[in-house]
């Protein structure tokens, strides 16, 4: 299936029952290394993700994301470009952010998987921001497709589970400061 409707979820919820798929028989290696290789393509989405919300770097979220992908978040629903640009300008009004991945499933069916990650997401205020620093538990539910040789998010759902600090951020007006992206040092 080429589209961004919601995957027939028989065979996968029925494997989430263990939360997460099968190896192929340990006897087939070639079949085994593909699983390992596309199970690590799949988590080093939410890898990168984390890296590239925390250092505000859309192009690298961008990247995660099948163009036509379809998010229901915790504040918005819809299309990549809403969401990206939502998230973009929501994360830019704290001085930092990191976001931690605890545990994931994965569900591999083929060139599709069903895929169940939780998150911490800390949001830091700036010194003398006269509002609590915010914490997420959040739970991403995502079906993702192989696009070449690489693996994208289709449909993401955002499922909040917790969290301390205000939520949603009041507006205050602008921040005492200009969060800028982050650079990663590529000398060395």
């Amino acid at each position: 299936m080429e589209g961004n409707e919601p995957m027939e979820r028989g065979i996968v919820c029925a494997r989430m029952e263990l939360r997460a798929s099968a190896p192929p028989p340990a006897d087939d290696p070639a079949a085994n290394i593909a699983w390992l290789r596309d199970r690590t393509l799949i988590a080093d989405l939410y890898d990168r993700y984390a890296y590239g919300v925390d250092s505000l770097d859309m192009v690298l979220v961008r990247s995660v994301f099948d163009p036509g992908c379809v998010i229901v978040g915790t504040m918005e629903q819809g299309g990549l470009d809403d969401y990206l640009e939502g998230i973009g300008e929501g994360l830019a009004v704290y001085h930092a952010t990191m976001h931690f991945k605890g545990n994931q499933y994965i569900a591999l069916e083929g060139d599709r998987a069903f895929v169940e990650t939780w998150v911490v997401g800390y949001h830091m205020e700036a010194p003398g921001s006269p509002l609590d620093h915010l914490k997420l538990g959040l739970r991403y539910k995502d079906e993702v497709a192989r696009r070449g040789q690489d693996w994208k998010i289709t449909r993401r759902e955002a499922v909040l589970q917790w969290h301390t600090g205000p939520f949603p951020r009041p507006a205050l007006g602008e921040p005492p400061y200009p969060r800028k992206p982050h650079k990663s040092d590529k000398s060395g």
